[in-house]
């Protein structure tokens, strides 16, 4: 877990995924007017957790290495 929160990008990336899932939830408890099914939050949450958890190059193979974190010597 240690080593995984040192990548920072996926990590932020994840956190906000994460809390946007939990806000989701909150929003569907207190306002009946938005229609929020718990497959959306799941979803949500899910993509929050694969990228807590993932390192950084998954972004540089999702963006096919156009943007590179690590530069390489």
């Amino acid at each position: 877990m240690k080593d995984r929160l040192q990548n920072w990008f996926t990590t932020i990336i994840g956190a906000i995924l994460m809390v946007t899932a939990v806000t989701m939830y909150i929003v569907d408890k207190f306002q009946p007017t938005f229609e929020i099914h718990v497959t959306e939050i799941a979803a949500v949450a899910i993509l929050g957790y694969v990228f807590l958890m993932a390192k950084d190059t998954l972004l540089e193979g999702l963006f096919l290495n156009i943007f590179r974190i690590n530069k390489k010597k």
